[in-house]
């Protein structure tokens, strides 16, 4: 989206910026009942233009007012932190689950996508990690909710699943006998991982990377222009 029709109020989440210099950068914004929008920002470090850089921060919570179109990007006459995050951008493991979730939102969203249910659900799972809720199961909790609202929810697998015994096809999305269909499965590690998650059970780490390593192959296998995730490798260390 390069222009809004109206400039009124709207809620939205930061998914990332690109730099334009030294002061200036283009923000990548997806607003709640707008969908994904572009916006170009002077000066992340002008106060009298009323845009600081915390704003700019991956995922940081705005309202904003958009200023009139001009020309391809977007301009913002108004915004401010709402609500300004506590502990996102400050604790490492946060902040890397922020930079995970942010990059894994730029994936699967596009211009027009707007869905206010999936906005809404995206901002709740973000105020609760900044509540200090446990975080243990983020990265999957996150990607396991992508997932419901792209229309990719996963069934709750058999007991042949969460045992290993059956392996996970990521283009069927179903677990399944081996030789039951004529793609490619997952190896018994990550299919049984990825069941036992599914299935609201304790994982170990290993079992928690697995998991979430099938999960995002299983994506990859439904979402089209799907590309590779760079802040999977840092998040598998914390």
């Amino acid at each position: 989206m390069t222009a809004l029709s109206t400039p009124h109020t709207h809620q939205a989440l930061v998914l990332g910026r690109t730099p334009q210099g030294e002061r200036a950068a283009v923000l990548r914004l997806w607003l709640r009942t707008e969908g994904t929008w572009s916006a170009y920002i002077p000066s992340l470090r002008s106060a009298a233009g009323g845009f600081r850089p915390a704003m700019a921060q991956p995922l940081a919570s705005l309202e904003l007012v958009p200023a009139r179109a001009r020309g391809s990007l977007g301009r913002i006459q108004e915004a401010r932190l709402n609500p300004p995050w506590r502990r996102l951008h400050d604790e490492p493991q946060l902040q890397m689950l922020v930079m995970y979730t942010s990059e894994l939102l730029r994936a699967v969203l596009y211009e027009g996508s707007a869905n206010s249910a999936f906005f809404d659900d995206v901002h709740e799972l973000l105020a609760r990690w900044d509540r200090g809720e446990p975080v243990t199961y983020g990265a999957l909790e996150a990607t396991l909710l992508v997932c419901r609202h792209l229309g990719f929810e996963l069934e709750a697998p058999e007991s042949p699943a969460t045992e290993g015994i059956w392996p996970f096809f990521p283009a069927e999305g179903a677990w399944a006998p081996i030789g039951s269909f004529a793609s490619s499965a997952l190896p018994p590690g990550p299919s049984q991982a990825l069941a036992r998650a599914v299935a609201g059970a304790s994982l170990d780490r290993i079992e928690r990377n697995d998991a979430l390593d099938a999960l995002l192959a299983y994506l990859e296998s439904q979402h089209t222009g799907w590309g590779r995730l760079k802040s999977v490798e840092i998040l598998r260390n914390l």
